[in-house]
């Protein structure tokens, strides 16, 4: 499974999956610094669904860790206006305090309502008609529950290890934290501080991170001893 595709398990409807808000924020920082501009349009989309699960966006736990000038507070403002701007366009319902996040960035920003692309600082160039497409996908169309058209997985079905996996990984950990989750999945040895960061940090972590692939993931590193699952992928 891409990655892209991972994401939009997410945005699907599920009584069984509740996101808090931790984790829609863990989210939707990590794609204000994602590379791959298919992911970054998932940014609305996100939004969409702290709206479905009505979830208050808080500026001050997405924009206040970082400085004015910095290249992800710059790039989280300008995805926050333009997907405001989408939500108005479409008629689609905002997440609570979208509205007034927008309305205090719009003097930084306010060029964006009529650009056709949206430039982030270091990284890729998202078209809004992409943005616009994702947003009213999880919306769904008049008539249409969102994510209707989606067919969930055969119920006990498990799903093969992604080749793709550690695009996801490079979304949401470090270089070692990726390490570490892979040493673990080949079942190879890990130094003592190695095992104690593990534990402490990426562990939760992935068990923090609301998608089907990473639970699984989360659920069979957490068992005792360094298993190495049959068909885990290789890096």
């Amino acid at each position: 499974m891409e990655a892209v595709e991972i994401l939009n398990s997410i945005l699907e409807p599920s009584n069984q999956r509740q996101i808090s808000e931790s984790q829609i924020m863990l989210i939707l920082d990590a794609l204000a610094g994602a590379q791959d501009p298919t992911l970054v349009s998932r940014f609305p989309a996100v939004l969409a669904l702290c709206a479905r699960r009505d979830i208050e966006l808080s500026s001050q736990k997405l924009l206040g860790r970082y400085w004015e000038s910095s290249a992800k507070r710059q790039n989280l403002e300008k995805l926050l206006f333009i997907s405001a701007e989408l939500f108005r366009r479409l008629e689609v319902p905002a997440p609570r305090a979208l509205p007034q996040i927008a309305d205090s960035l719009r003097n930084r920003h306010a060029d964006l309502a009529s650009a056709k692309e949206v430039q982030l600082a270091g990284g890729p160039r998202v078209a809004v008609t992409d943005l616009a497409a994702a947003l009213k996908h999880v919306a769904g169309a008049p008539g249409q529950a969102p994510g209707e058209a989606e067919k969930p997985a055969a119920a006990g079905q498990r799903r093969a290890w992604s080749p793709n996996l550690p695009v996801l990984l490079e979304l949401l950990f470090s270089e070692k934290q990726k390490e570490l989750v892979f040493k673990r999945l080949k079942g190879q040895p890990m130094t003592k501080t190695e095992r104690e960061y593990y534990s402490r940090v990426v562990k939760k972590k992935l068990a923090a991170i609301a998608d089907a692939e990473m639970q699984e993931v989360a659920a069979l590193l957490g068992g005792p001893g360094n298993r190495s699952p049959a068909g885990a992928a290789s890096r």
